[in-house]
C-alpha cells in the first residue's frame, strides 16, 4: 500500500495526519516522506486493519462523525480509555471490535 491510499483514507474519515500515523503505528513525517512509495507491510497491515474497523464501525454506528466521536469517547470497556489510543495495535483494534459486537448485541454492562 503507497502512503497516499493512508492520505486518501485519513481525509474520508476527517482524520489529520498525526491521528491516522499514531493508528497505524508510524509518525506522520514518515508517511509524507512516502507518500508516492510504498509503505512497510507491517504499516500496509495496519492501515487496512483500521479501515476495516473503521467500516465496522461506521456500519454500527451510522455514519463517520458519530464514529469519529465514540473513538473520542473513554469507554467503561475499555478500562476508561478512549478507543482511538487503542487503534495502534492488534489487541487494541479486537478489543475495540468485541465492544462493537456487545454493543449490537445489547450487551451494555
Amino acid at each position: 500500500m503507497k502512503a497516499s491510499g493512508v492520505y486518501a483514507f485519513a481525509n474520508a474519515m476527517g482524520w489529520n495526519m498525526t491521528t491516522i500515523a499514531q493508528a497505524i503505528g508510524t509518525t506522520s513525517m514518515m508517511l509524507s516522506r512516502s507518500k508516492a512509495k510504498l509503505l512497510s507491510s507491517h504499516t500496509s497491515e495496519n492501515a487496512l486493519e483500521v479501515a476495516k474497523l473503521s467500516m465496522i464501525g461506521i456500519d454500527y454506528f451510522g455514519s463517520i462523525d458519530i464514529w469519529n466521536a465514540w473513538l473520542n469517547n473513554a469507554h467503561i470497556k475499555l478500562d476508561g480509555r478512549e478507543p482511538r489510543t487503542m487503534l495502534n495495535s492488534i489487541r487494541g483494534r479486537e478489543l475495540i471490535k468485541s465492544v462493537i459486537k456487545q454493543l449490537q448485541f445489547g450487551f451494555t454492562a
